[in-house]
């Protein structure tokens, strides 16, 4: 099991309740299928980088969860599949993803960016299934 970060955007025009019911559905499919909730962050509306089905804002929605690739791939699937849902992203997260710390790079000349090392082919073979 990996943790995991799945950003999605619902519809701008959906009510509270609705966007409510829509991130508990995903909640309660993880959880379902054996994932574990870490954090949920409820961005709220905001404005698109660019234009999504012509509308120029998104209610944003953050879950850090604990699951499997198998999880993650149903997420995705019921949420690419729901008319409501404009955009979903899931990320692997955890601490060998997570950006060194600027001070913790102080007095070495390395730009923090630059000491984030490349992805190995394994892991990304691992997380495709091939």
């Amino acid at each position: 099991m990996h943790e995991y970060e799945t950003v999605f955007i619902l519809d701008p025009g959906l009510d509270e309740n609705q966007v409510n019911d829509e991130v508990e559905k995903a909640l309660n499919l993880i959880s379902s299928h054996g994932g574990k909730i870490l954090d949920t962050q409820r961005w709220g509306r905001k404005r698109l980088a660019y234009e999504i089905r012509k509308k120029r804002d998104g209610v944003y929605t953050l879950i850090k969860h604990e699951s499997t690739g198998d999880v993650v791939k149903e997420l995705e699937r019921r949420l690419r599949l729901n008319d409501n849902c404009m955009r979903v992203m899931t990320v692997i997260a955890g601490p060998e993803w997570e950006m060194p710390a600027e001070d913790s790079m102080a007095g070495t000349g390395i730009h923090p960016r630059a000491a984030v090392a490349e992805v190995p082919a394994s892991v990304v073979l691992e997380e495709s299934g091939e």
